[in-house]
């Protein structure tokens, strides 16, 4: 099977349900989507080097994912600052890769970079606003990104990036999945925020009758 493919059928369903979780509880559960985004970075990192290690070798890519995605975790959640930083830079990475991706450019790797950091900055200076933004962006993009993976939009074989389009070939799926990116994300931003008001909200107290 090749290794792509491979990545992909085992990152789409893992992808939904993480992405799920953190679009819409990412500020409630800091820890554990701190320790979603350090498993994801973790175990991307480690994919990557599996595969520089051994191309024709799935075994061992998966062996460094699953390690690297533990390590990722436990410094997120070991290291809150780094933490906070590594999810504005998820964040930022996906807000520009998504536009550019979604609209048929190729965005310059220099400037993900800037993007990435000025977010991850962001994200230490501005703490609940930008956890707030961050986690429903970030979620959003890997819900939209797994289900167009199994719906096999543009390139079925790649797993995530809005299947990375070349410059000039969006198409009318490549919008239809950033609308539907930006729709779920700013419905998550509202979820949380209208669920952490109410439960910062103080009960009435109840009076004794006389």
């Amino acid at each position: 099977m090749n290794t792509t493919v491979f990545a992909g059928q085992l990152a789409a369903p893992v992808a939904i349900v993480l992405g799920i979780v953190i679009c819409f509880l990412g500020y409630r559960i800091l820890k554990l989507t701190l320790a979603i985004t350090g498993l994801i970075l973790g175990a991307a990192g480690g994919w990557a080097a599996g595969m520089s290690i051994a191309p024709a070798s799935n075994g061992i890519a998966l062996a460094c994912a699953i390690a690297g995605g533990i390590l990722g975790a436990v410094l997120c959640v070991w290291l809150f600052y780094l933490g906070v930083f590594l999810v504005g830079v998820s964040a930022g990475t996906v807000v520009a890769a998504a536009v550019f991706g979604g609209t048929g450019h190729q965005a310059a790797p220099l400037l993900l970079l800037v993007v990435a950091v000025a977010f991850g900055i962001l994200a230490l200076l501005l703490q609940k606003f930008m956890i707030v933004v961050s986690t429903a962006f970030s979620g959003s993009y890997l819900v939209v990104s797994g289900i167009s993976h199994w719906a096999h939009l543009g390139h079925g074989d790649l797993p995530l990036w809005f299947d990375q389009l070349k410059s000039g070939s969006a198409g009318p799926s490549s919008y239809v999945l950033l609308a539907g990116w930006l729709i779920l994300a700013l419905f998550g931003v509202s979820f949380q925020y209208s669920s952490g008001r109410k439960r910062e909200e103080p009960k009435p107290q109840e009076t004794k009758p006389a």
